[in-house]
């Protein structure tokens, strides 16, 4: 998507299909201009700034009213994307904002491409591209605590943590540029180990930022789990007591499960797809056999795997086969509301394989035990703790990581005698890395892709 000339743009801002209401969006110059040519003979057309009046729509080529709707403005530079911006609410049939769009546009109107709104914000400053992109996250949240990571990287957190680090560069980059231009001396011996120390306060804090995307990664695009077993050891239970719904058929018979099911969840926040595999044994069943097949793929893409056996099981040799086969993070010990125990050489054995919980799925004892072994498993309490500060972005994370490896070249330079001018190219790139997160840094192919996946009238 090309950068727009700004023209006057316009958008159905609701999602398809029939609703209460439905938002059509202008921004440009001519949005007033374009919305009271909608506005029905003789009605009064003054519109005060982000005020809201209610006003009946006409199609000025037959004179019919096509809808009654609220129409709000805001004027510029006073709205989100810093030119005039006019909001038309609607009914929500698709019929009547197809019509209205229609209208709008055969009267000048440009139709908004994906993101361009955004795009705009972002053009005139009031957004950064790090907010930007939290806009898309949050209209694509799953779970409450994406949405809530999203939100506040909406509100600026990530930006306000650079500011200083960013800040503190420019200041050393211009002292340095001033030296290497006016100063032939060296750098005095307290002021190179002041900078020195400053150096080191930037790249704690970035690192901490960049050491966040282990469980921001986590809280964006979550983790595939898959259970593993032989047939009847319960795979199919616990997958419906970890989503709390029947969903997987449960029987008696060995083999019900032929085929990989999925269902997603969340655990404190953590999407998951959630993966119930085809018990793997032996079988001339030909159908049961495919999905042995697809069973041991699932497993090999799965970020987390869990092996079912069931309590009293003697561990044969196929069933240890199977744990070998297979990377396993924790082996779930089922059905023990039977009483039944496994031996002490089988406990063993396990013990020595991974991590152990017994549970029951038909009683639900130890089912959120196992949850919170998972989730701990996969994201420490600590680094939770502090949301404003996790990094959820690849982008952001490949940015942060490019900034951190030039300061440290940039204070190992300085630490071992080398002048402000070998120093000052990787402060300067370190600072054009930080800029590619925000924006300041413009690349207009990673511009373009960003706001090209963003849904239209956003």
């Amino acid at each position: 998507m090309s950068l727009p000339d700004f023209k006057t743009i316009v958008a159905i801002a609701t999602p398809p299909g029939y609703g209460g209401i439905g938002i059509i969006r202008l921004s440009g110059r001519d949005s007033l201009p374009l919305a009271r040519k909608l506005i029905r003979a003789g009605d009064s057309v003054a519109f005060t700034p982000q005020h809201t009046a209610l006003f009946s729509l006409t199609n000025w080529q037959t004179g019919e009213i096509v809808d009654e709707a609220l129409i709000t403005y805001f004027k510029a530079p006073h709205s989100f994307t810093g030119e005039d911006v006019v909001e038309l609410s609607c009914h929500g049939s698709p019929v009547v904002l197809a019509e209205l769009l229609r209208l709008l546009t055969s009267a000048g109107a440009d139709l908004a491409q994906p993101g361009e709104f955004s795009l705009r914000a972002f053009l005139n400053q009031r957004i950064d591209l790090a907010q930007a992109e939290a806009i898309k996250d949050l209209i694509h949240s799953q779970t409450t605590r994406q949405a809530r990571v999203a939100a506040r990287q909406l509100r600026g957190e990530l930006s306000q943590q650079l500011r200083p680090v960013k800040d503190g560069l420019i200041e050393m980059i211009v002292h340095f540029e001033s030296t290497v231009e006016f100063v032939e001396d060296d750098l005095d011996p307290l002021n190179l180990q002041r900078f020195i120390e400053r150096l080191d306060g930037f790249i704690v804090t970035l690192s901490r930022l960049a050491e966040s995307y282990r469980v921001g990664k986590l809280i964006r695009s979550g983790i595939k789990l898959a259970l593993l077993g032989r047939p009847n050891v319960g795979k199919s239970s616990i997958f419906n007591a970890l989503i709390g719904r029947d969903r997987a058929i449960v029987t008696a018979l060995p083999g019900t499960t032929r085929d990989t099911l999925n269902e997603s969840f969340s655990l404190n926040g953590i999407p998951v797809e959630l993966l119930d595999t085809a018990g793997i044994r032996e079988t001339e069943d030909i159908v049961e056999r495919i999905g042995v097949e697809r069973t041991k793929t699932a497993i090999s893409e799965a970020d987390f795997v869990i092996a079912v056996i069931e309590a009293g099981s003697s561990l044969d040799v196929e069933e240890k086969d199977l744990l070998e086969q297979f990377p396993v993070n924790l082996i779930l010990v089922n059905k023990s509301d039977l009483g039944k125990t496994l031996s002490s050489d089988a406990l063993s054995y396990l013990q020595s394989r991974s991590a152990l919980l017994h549970v029951s799925a038909l009683t639900g004892v130890g089912i959120e035990e196992l949850k919170q072994f998972i989730y701990q498993q996969l994201i420490t309490e600590s680094s939770a703790g502090n949301e404003s500060a996790i990094i959820t972005n690849e982008r952001h994370y490949q940015a942060l990581e490019q900034a951190l490896s030039t300061l440290r070249q940039a204070r190992h330079d300085l630490a071992v005698g080398f002048t402000e001018e070998v120093a000052l190219a990787n402060l300067h790139e370190a600072l054009r890395s930080l800029g590619v997160i925000t924006g300041e840094t413009l690349i207009a192919d990673i511009i373009n892709q960003i706001f090209s996946t963003f849904c239209i009238g956003k």
